[in-house]
């Protein structure tokens, strides 16, 4: 055996003191990258138009055996007053609802009991007037339909069927390969009923890892109106976490859309095409969203309106913040969008919204709003708050960015360099200090009385979107 040197002992002793001493690992700060602004957690909005609940149901139906191929067929059923399905918890394949044309007084909802997952293929909607598809079946259970882990499309509304007055709502999706609902139709619209879909309700929903949250075909630059959908409301989506997504809603004809409270982070990562987020043709309302941590402009607004009465899109009470290329909102429209007889132009209102770090990466431009041709209508951009616009290859954006001949008519905006100089506590809530210079300069307008969080606004108001 060999002797244990005086060295030897030394080194163990060494050793073994090392290992008794807990040190804390080393922690290399992190590296901001240039251009990059810290990421914004979306602040949680009041709900000003909380669940409404559901009406006393004349009679209740158990139905699914918790796996397979569900199908819910309403000429089996003879429906007399409102009526529940209630599915029973379990992991579908997928889900089938069809065949329920109802008149007000008897609707049809379709409720979980306990968690229900589809995990398999695309659930089919079809033929439906006055149905509710809701996630609110059980007490405890924020969204008990969850779909995922679907590689294709989650849901596909029947275009070879009447859809009309349906709602989705307090339902999961998460990963999900394609759009999550789909709707390819294109009805030649001759001004009666049977030539559109209506009353289309896309409400409390929750994205993760998907495709687009939802895909309308619909046409007006071939001389003839297609696929028109009124009074479509998405409302309270929380979207998130898809790197090359592109546009998460497409609507190709809709008329008086409203899409509001909706919170839309940590997008488009992987992607540079010049997308909207909201790629909305036609003409209706986007306010009160939240979009932050993103690439495209939140809002491709490209106008027309059915008729001969020109209608308006109103853009207000929106916060944008860290995009990493484009503007906040753009507004255009395009010669065949104007048909004489069919189609007219629509004016455009931009106002009380508040946008930051918009462009950062330097190579398009940082304007609050793109301003392109509207083909006969005005552009009005006031009560805007800005920080931090960028433009390529230099400078800072602009407030209105003039695209074309159409000239915006452009008041009561304030610019800074920061947040901190417009009087921001943090870009989390872009709430106001009082001593902003905000507060209280704008100029009144009757179509925004609440802020973003919901609090009344002041006959004077502050610009931006929180009083």
């Amino acid at each position: 055996m060999k002797k244990i040197t005086k060295m030897h002992y030394i080194l163990c002793i060494a050793i073994l003191a090392l290992a008794a001493c807990k040190k804390q690992p080393l922690v290399e700060p992190e590296q901001t990258k240039p251009g990059i602004e810290t990421p914004v957690i979306p602040p949680t909005q009041p709900d000003p138009n909380p669940n409404p609940g559901t009406p006393s149901f004349s009679k209740t139906y158990e139905v699914g055996t918790g796996s397979g191929n569900l199908t819910i067929d309403g000429s089996t059923f003879t429906i007399s007053g409102a009526t529940l399905f209630k599915i029973k918890a379990g992991n579908y394949s997928t889900i089938t609802v069809k065949n329920f044309v109802q008149d007000d007084a008897n609707p049809v909802y379709v409720k979980n009991n306990g968690l229900v997952e589809i995990t398999s293929g695309q659930s089919l909607f079809s033929n439906l007037r006055n149905v509710v598809f809701s996630g609110d079946g059980t007490p405890g259970i924020d969204k008990g339909f969850l779909f995922r882990d679907i590689s294709y499309r989650a849901i596909k509304l029947d275009e070879n069927a009447p859809i009309n007055k349906f709602t989705i709502q307090y339902v999961s999706f998460r990963n999900i390969g394609n759009n999550v609902i789909n709707l390819s139709k294109n009805d030649v619209y001759d001004g009666t009923s049977k030539s559109y879909a209506e009353s289309l309700k896309f409400l409390h929903l929750d994205c993760d890892n998907t495709g687009g949250l939802l895909s309308v075909d619909g046409s007006i630059s071939s001389g003839r109106p297609t696929g028109l959908v009124k009074n479509i409301e998405i409302a309270y989506v929380n979207f998130k976490n898809a790197p090359s997504v592109g546009t998460i809603v497409y609507m190709g004809n809709a008329e008086n859309y409203d899409i509001h409270h909706n919170i839309v982070t940590n997008i488009n990562t992987q992607t540079d095409i010049h997308n909207g987020i909201f790629m909305m043709k036609g003409n209706g309302r986007f306010h009160d969203n939240h979009v932050s941590n993103h690439q495209g402009n939140s809002i491709r607004a490209w106008g027309f309106s059915i008729g001969t009465v020109p209608k308006d899109i109103l853009i207000y009470n929106n916060i944008i913040v860290n995009s990493r290329k484009y503007s906040g909102f753009e507004v255009q429209s395009f010669d065949d969008y104007i048909i004489p007889g069919v189609s007219t132009y629509t004016n455009a209102k931009v106002f009380n919204n508040t946008c930051g770090n918009l462009n950062l990466s330097r190579d398009w431009q940082g304007n609050v709003v793109d301003v392109y041709s509207l083909k006969g209508g005005t552009c009005d951009v006031y009560n805007n708050l800005a920080f931090n616009l960028l433009n390529s290859p230099s400078g800072p954006g602009n407030i209105a960015g003039q695209e074309s001949g159409l000239t915006p008519t452009v008041s009561n905006n304030l610019y800074f360099n920061t947040s901190k100089e417009a009087g921001i506590l943090d870009e989390n809530t872009m709430k106001l200090s009082s001593t902003s210079p905000a507060k209280g300069k704008g100029k009144h307008e009757a179509l925004s009385t609440v802020d973003f969080y919901g609090n009344v606004r002041a006959n004077s108001p502050s610009i931006g979107a929180v009083e």
